[in-house]
């Protein structure tokens, strides 16, 4: 469909956005699923992941999102299907490739250390069975807590940019470096939860009014006790960035003197 925007969602920022709330009917996660003309995809670790951090109501908000295709879910067999439509009998080489940019964003040397089987398969002999049972071997070895489902966001927006030919929008963790691995794979632009603002600003005229339930949840649930600024990149030359304090950015969000950064950063506009 002509316009439509693509967009993956990780868990970072589900999880954080289901918590940003002006009530317990009024989530901000919400009103990004309203954003008109999106199309929303995760990997099936993001819901492994959701449903492992249990905030509450999150997992049945997720489950709910799935079932109603609001969120299209991939898994690896699917990935694998898309990938064999391009590729034929190089599907596996092309998931193998997928994975090692994926895990070479993330951390040099991370695909080689990490995924054992996958990387010293011969992906031009094994079977399309064997390379998803040793795929998800290396998974489980794996665990918790090592950013895999970062990692298959990853190998999902390369499948997603080859699918489609544009743009994807990630809307993702406010880690910088997460945010970083997303832009070195390349045609893809991340929307912070502190920058989703911005966009929800641009999408569906969400004004100061509408927003500062939400700005206050955000304050009082998402930021630490410490955090009384946010960066935000200045107009010089070389772009520095700057520690505004954080109901400065907001007055200034809607006041249309900052704008989004592919990275999901603020500027001055």
């Amino acid at each position: 469909m002509a316009n439509e925007k693509y967009a993956l969602l990780d868990t970072d920022f589900i999880s954080k956005m289901h918590l940003i709330r002006k009530d317990d009917h009024n989530k901000l996660i919400d009103k990004i699923m309203a954003m008109p003309g999106y199309c929303f995809y995760c990997h099936k670790q993001i819901q492994v992941e959701i449903m492992r951090h249990n905030i509450a109501g999150a997992p049945e908000w997720f489950q709910s999102k799935i079932e109603s295709k609001s969120i299209c879910m991939y898994d690896d067999e699917m990935i694998l299907d898309e990938l064999s439509g391009v590729y034929g009998e190089w599907a596996i080489s092309a998931y193998a490739g997928m994975l090692k940019t994926a895990c070479d964003a993330y951390k040099d040397g991370y695909f080689e250390e990490k995924f054992v089987l996958v990387s010293q398969m011969d992906c031009r002999s094994i079977s399309r069975e064997d390379f998803l049972k040793q795929l998800q071997d290396d998974c489980d070895t794996i665990g918790e807590g090592q950013n895999l489902g970062e990692l298959k966001s990853y190998v999902l927006l390369q499948v997603l940019n080859l699918k489609f030919g544009e743009q994807i929008y990630v809307f993702c963790s406010d880690d910088k470096n997460a945010r970083n691995g997303v832009i070195s794979i390349g045609g893809a632009r991340c929307i912070s939860v502190l920058s989703s603002f911005v966009r929800l600003k641009k999408e569906i005229s969400f004004t100061k009014e509408d927003a500062m339930p939400y700005i206050d949840s955000y304050m009082n649930t998402c930021l630490g006790k410490d955090q009384t600024a946010f960066r935000v990149q200045d107009t010089s030359k070389e772009r520095r960035m700057c520690r505004i304090p954080c109901e400065q950015v907001f007055e200034e969000i809607f006041d249309g003197k900052i704008d989004e950064l592919i990275t999901g950063n603020l500027k001055y506009i």
